[in-house]
């Protein structure tokens, strides 16, 4: 409204009215007015007031700046979320890079030779378990037990490999593990790029590879008995994940 009326006096102006705008206090009725008299106090000319609305419309139609403290607060906000993220020291155990799942058939001969795997093999629920551990690539678990790893050793295919694997439950770490202070991860056909705790939860990422094999052991965040962990690959593929625990 106020821009309004400040172009209807400029344009009054400019066709020549009385050439007088009150810019202070208005003339009282005991001040007397003669347009031949020089200009009382209080009261300006055309010549002054027509400048005076010009610079005054362009202040009113100058876009506003943006608000002092906003810039500050979305860096804050930044800043938060940043430290809300913890990255995680993860320990590879295990780094085969040449080692590459064995094949289908080689598979099937070294369960149907194995007396607990052979006479069950083609019947639920050990061919619904078997047909799970050989469609994962990606497998955690938060207990240890050494016959406990005989379907993950042996279903996975990562069997081939045990000889090698070994080092990664020499020291302390099984009892770590199943007092809930270590998680630990197999890769297959992966490579560990980088591990966080975010938002209640681990994000991992992961790079695929035409042949490898990682056991990856790291400290947990939390307690829960299903590990909250959601993979992720750097082409943008999520990952399924198993849990290996009895």
């Amino acid at each position: 409204m106020s821009h309004l009326f400040a172009t209807a006096l400029l344009l009054t102006l400019g066709v020549g009215s009385a050439g007088l705008l009150t810019v202070s206090a208005q003339p009282t009725q005991a001040q007397s007015f003669n347009p031949l008299s020089p200009l009382q106090p209080g009261l300006m000319g055309t010549s002054s007031a027509v400048p005076a609305l010009e610079n005054y419309l362009a202040q009113v139609e100058m876009p506003l700046a943006p608000e002092a403290g906003i810039a500050e607060a979305g860096a804050s906000s930044a800043g938060e979320q940043d430290q809300s993220i913890d990255a995680i020291a993860a320990t590879i155990c295990a780094h085969l890079p040449e080692w590459e799942r064995p094949s289908a058939i080689a598979q099937t001969k070294q369960l149907e030779a194995m007396p607990y795997y052979g006479e069950v093999l083609d019947t639920d629920p050990m061919a619904e378990l078997a047909k799970a551990w050989w469609s994962h690539e990606v497998f955690v678990f938060t207990t240890y037990g050494l016959s406990a790893r005989t379907d993950p050793l042996y279903l996975s295919g990562v069997w081939t490999a045990m000889d090698d694997i070994w080092d990664c439950y020499s020291g302390d770490q099984p009892e770590k593990i199943n007092q809930g202070e270590l998680a630990e991860m197999w890769l297959l056909h992966h490579r560990l790029v980088n591990l966080e705790w975010q938002d209640n939860q681990y994000l991992v990422t992961v790079e695929p590879v035409d042949a490898g094999l990682q056991l990856v052991q790291f400290p947990r965040r939390e307690n829960g008995q299903t590990l909250p962990l959601s993979i992720v690959s750097t082409t943008g593929q999520a990952l399924a994940v198993m849990s290996g625990d009895w």
